[in-house]
């Protein structure tokens, strides 16, 4: 089974887990106005409020929490889900995950199995 079939199988289960990796969440310009509308404020309130500067200096990324995790994670549940970034709508099709995300790891682990078969 390669990754293509893995991905094919891939149904979120909803963990979080991807939301607490480092790294930034990237925003796209149509992000800024589906998230500043989802959350009822100015696209400019949005990037005052939730945006900062991307370590490469070139778009504007969502702010963490203390812990690293995004700043819209509330247990493990992304309090903006329908609005959610491009970035995390794509999870994990556009994605290099090597390891971590508990679903595509037990998919990755069933596959091994088959293939001891």
């Amino acid at each position: 089974m390669n990754k293509l079939k893995i991905l094919d199988r891939f149904v979120c289960s909803g963990c979080g887990t991807c939301c607490r990796w480092t790294g930034s969440v990237l925003l796209e310009e149509h992000d800024l106005a589906r998230i500043a509308q989802h959350l009822n404020m100015s696209e400019a309130q949005f990037i005052a409020r939730h945006t900062q500067l991307a370590p490469s200096r070139r778009q504007l990324a969502l702010m963490d929490q203390e812990d690293g995790s995004c700043e819209f994670l509330k247990g493990n549940r992304c309090s903006i889900y329908d609005a959610r970034p491009e970035q995390c709508r794509t999870f994990p099709f556009a994605w290099s995950v090597a390891e971590g995300c508990p679903e595509l790891d037990r998919l990755r682990t069933e596959e091994k199995n088959i293939d001891r078969t």
